[in-house]
C-alpha cells in the first residue's frame, strides 16, 4: 500500500508543480498587464501637466527677456552704477 502511495506521490507531483507554475505565471502576466495600463494612463495625465508647466514657464520667459532687453532696464542699470 505504501509502494502505491509513494507512485502517486511521484506521478503526480510534476503535474501539480506544473499546474502551480502555470497559475503564478499567468498572475504575472496579468499584473504586468495592469500595471503597464495603469503606468500609460499616469505618464499620459504627467505629459498633459508638463506641457501646461512648459508654457508658462515659457512665458515667463519671454517677460523676462523683454525687461532686460528693454531701455528701461539699461537706464535703471546705468543709474544704478553710478
Amino acid at each position: 500500500m505504501f509502494e502505491l502511495f509513494i507512485v502517486i506521490i511521484v506521478f503526480s507531483t510534476p503535474v501539480l508543480v506544473l499546474a502551480t507554475l502555470k497559475r503564478y505565471f499567468s498572475y504575472k502576466t496579468s499584473k504586468v498587464e495592469t500595471q503597464v495600463k495603469l503606468q500609460s494612463a499616469v505618464d499620459a495625465t504627467q505629459i498633459v501637466a508638463l506641457e501646461k508647466q512648459t508654457k508658462v514657464l515659457n512665458e515667463r520667459v519671454a517677460v523676462l527677456e523683454e525687461i532686460v532687453t528693454s531701455r528701461h532696464f539699461e537706464l535703471s542699470r546705468k543709474i544704478a552704477q553710478l
